[in-house]
Protein backbone atom coordinates (compact mmCIF):
# COMPACT_ATOMS: atom_id res chain seq x y z
CA UNK A 1 0.00 0.00 0.00
CA UNK A 2 1.39 3.62 -0.82
CA UNK A 3 2.08 5.71 2.07
CA UNK A 4 -0.71 8.36 0.30
CA UNK A 5 -2.91 5.27 0.15
CA UNK A 6 -2.69 4.65 3.94
CA UNK A 7 -2.66 8.84 4.84
CA UNK A 8 -6.26 8.47 3.51
CA UNK A 9 -6.97 5.58 5.03
CA UNK A 10 -6.45 6.83 8.69
CA UNK A 11 -8.35 10.24 7.44
CA UNK A 12 -11.31 8.00 6.70
CA UNK A 13 -11.35 6.50 10.29
CA UNK A 14 -10.85 9.60 12.20
CA UNK A 15 -13.81 10.55 10.35
CA UNK A 16 -15.89 7.89 11.96
CA UNK A 17 -16.24 9.56 15.30
CA UNK A 18 -16.97 13.25 14.11
CA UNK A 19 -19.60 11.39 11.93
CA UNK A 20 -21.92 9.34 14.79
CA UNK A 21 -21.66 12.60 16.92
CA UNK A 22 -22.99 14.69 13.90
CA UNK A 23 -25.53 11.85 13.22
CA UNK A 24 -26.66 11.67 16.93
CA UNK A 25 -26.64 15.48 17.21
CA UNK A 26 -28.67 15.87 14.88
CA UNK A 27 -31.22 13.25 15.19
CA UNK A 28 -31.51 14.78 18.48
CA UNK A 29 -32.36 17.96 17.35
CA UNK A 30 -34.46 15.95 14.05
CA UNK A 31 -36.33 14.58 17.47
CA UNK A 32 -36.74 17.63 19.48
CA UNK A 33 -38.10 19.52 16.24
CA UNK A 34 -40.85 17.19 15.27
CA UNK A 35 -41.68 16.86 19.33
CA UNK A 36 -42.54 20.83 18.72
CA UNK A 37 -44.70 20.29 15.03
CA UNK A 38 -46.62 17.33 16.54
CA UNK A 39 -46.02 16.87 20.39
CA UNK A 40 -44.87 13.54 19.43
CA UNK A 41 -41.35 12.31 19.98
CA UNK A 42 -39.39 10.83 16.34
CA UNK A 43 -39.34 7.03 17.42
CA UNK A 44 -43.43 7.52 18.31
CA UNK A 45 -43.76 8.33 14.54
CA UNK A 46 -42.39 5.55 12.75
CA UNK A 47 -46.22 4.42 11.79
CA UNK A 48 -47.92 8.15 11.72
CA UNK A 49 -47.45 10.79 9.60
CA UNK A 50 -46.56 14.37 10.83
CA UNK A 51 -47.97 16.65 9.48
CA UNK A 52 -46.85 19.68 8.01
CA UNK A 53 -47.38 23.02 7.10
CA UNK A 54 -46.29 23.38 4.01
CA UNK A 55 -44.72 20.68 1.20
CA UNK A 56 -41.20 22.28 1.72
CA UNK A 57 -40.84 22.00 5.47
CA UNK A 58 -41.79 18.05 4.54
CA UNK A 59 -39.11 18.31 1.53
CA UNK A 60 -36.43 20.00 3.95
CA UNK A 61 -37.22 17.04 6.82
CA UNK A 62 -37.13 14.24 4.09
CA UNK A 63 -33.66 15.64 2.78
CA UNK A 64 -32.63 15.73 6.32
CA UNK A 65 -33.40 12.33 7.18
CA UNK A 66 -31.79 10.86 4.52
CA UNK A 67 -28.75 12.57 4.72
CA UNK A 68 -28.34 10.86 8.31
CA UNK A 69 -29.36 7.44 6.86
CA UNK A 70 -26.39 7.86 4.26
CA UNK A 71 -24.25 8.94 7.32
CA UNK A 72 -25.17 5.81 9.43
CA UNK A 73 -24.91 3.89 6.37
CA UNK A 74 -21.41 4.66 6.02
CA UNK A 75 -20.92 3.76 9.60
CA UNK A 76 -22.23 0.39 9.48
CA UNK A 77 -19.81 -0.41 6.53
CA UNK A 78 -16.75 0.95 8.46
CA UNK A 79 -18.17 -1.47 11.38
CA UNK A 80 -18.80 -4.18 9.59
CA UNK A 81 -14.97 -3.75 8.05
CA UNK A 82 -13.80 -3.62 11.64
CA UNK A 83 -15.43 -6.98 12.31
CA UNK A 84 -14.27 -8.72 9.33
CA UNK A 85 -10.42 -6.99 10.92
CA UNK A 86 -10.85 -8.70 14.45
CA UNK A 87 -11.57 -11.96 12.55
CA UNK A 88 -8.85 -12.24 10.54
CA UNK A 89 -6.57 -15.35 11.50
CA UNK A 90 -3.26 -13.19 11.22
CA UNK A 91 -2.83 -10.84 14.01
CA UNK A 92 -6.55 -10.25 13.33
CA UNK A 93 -7.76 -9.05 17.14
CA UNK A 94 -4.87 -6.95 18.14
CA UNK A 95 -5.50 -5.12 14.35
CA UNK A 96 -8.61 -4.97 16.28
CA UNK A 97 -7.77 -3.45 19.16
CA UNK A 98 -5.34 -0.95 18.47
CA UNK A 99 -7.95 0.71 15.68
CA UNK A 100 -10.53 0.33 18.21
CA UNK A 101 -8.90 2.17 20.53
CA UNK A 102 -7.74 4.54 18.13
CA UNK A 103 -10.77 5.25 15.97
CA UNK A 104 -14.04 3.84 17.03
CA UNK A 105 -14.07 3.90 20.97
CA UNK A 106 -15.62 6.65 22.45
CA UNK A 107 -13.16 7.41 24.39
CA UNK A 108 -9.96 8.95 22.56
CA UNK A 109 -7.00 6.71 23.58
CA UNK A 110 -3.47 8.39 22.83
CA UNK A 111 -0.91 6.10 21.02
CA UNK A 112 1.04 5.83 24.34
CA UNK A 113 -2.25 4.63 26.32
CA UNK A 114 -2.86 1.97 23.90
CA UNK A 115 0.79 0.92 24.05
CA UNK A 116 0.17 0.56 27.85
CA UNK A 117 -3.00 -0.96 27.46
CA UNK A 118 -2.06 -3.34 25.01
CA UNK A 119 0.92 -4.24 26.72
CA UNK A 120 3.28 -4.28 23.81
CA UNK A 121 6.46 -2.80 22.57
CA UNK A 122 6.35 0.76 21.03
CA UNK A 123 7.92 -0.99 17.83
CA UNK A 124 5.61 -3.26 17.63
CA UNK A 125 2.78 -0.89 18.29
CA UNK A 126 3.55 1.22 15.36
CA UNK A 127 4.31 -1.46 13.01
CA UNK A 128 0.77 -3.38 14.40
CA UNK A 129 -0.94 0.33 13.80
CA UNK A 130 0.14 0.68 10.05
CA UNK A 131 -0.85 -3.26 9.47
CA UNK A 132 -3.55 -2.90 11.49
CA UNK A 133 -4.82 0.18 8.56
CA UNK A 134 -3.63 -1.58 5.71
CA UNK A 135 -5.74 -4.81 6.91
CA UNK A 136 -8.55 -2.42 7.59
CA UNK A 137 -8.70 -1.22 3.90
CA UNK A 138 -8.12 -4.86 2.85
CA UNK A 139 -11.39 -5.53 4.23
CA UNK A 140 -13.07 -2.08 3.68
CA UNK A 141 -13.09 -2.49 -0.23
CA UNK A 142 -14.83 -6.24 -0.40
CA UNK A 143 -17.59 -4.54 1.81
CA UNK A 144 -17.79 -1.13 -0.47
CA UNK A 145 -18.14 -3.20 -3.51
CA UNK A 146 -20.93 -5.82 -2.24
CA UNK A 147 -22.93 -2.39 -0.97
CA UNK A 148 -22.59 -1.26 -4.44
CA UNK A 149 -20.02 1.71 -4.08
CA UNK A 150 -16.81 2.45 -6.00
CA UNK A 151 -13.94 3.86 -4.72
CA UNK A 152 -11.43 6.43 -6.20
CA UNK A 153 -7.83 6.49 -6.08
CA UNK A 154 -8.60 9.08 -3.09
CA UNK A 155 -10.69 6.63 -0.78
CA UNK A 156 -13.59 8.93 -1.40
CA UNK A 157 -16.58 6.18 -1.56
CA UNK A 158 -19.25 6.47 -4.21
CA UNK A 159 -22.31 4.55 -4.40
CA UNK A 160 -23.90 3.10 -7.53
CA UNK A 161 -27.92 1.96 -7.25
Amino acid sequence: MTKAKLQNVKALLKLYRKILHSVNNNLYYLDEEVYVTSRRHLSDLVNSLVEFETQEEKRNFDDRVNSYHKSLSLLELLDKAAVMVRDYPDKGRIYYDILFRYYFDNYIYTHEEIISVLEISRSNYYRYFDQAVECFYMHLIPVLKSENYEVDDDLVPIKYS
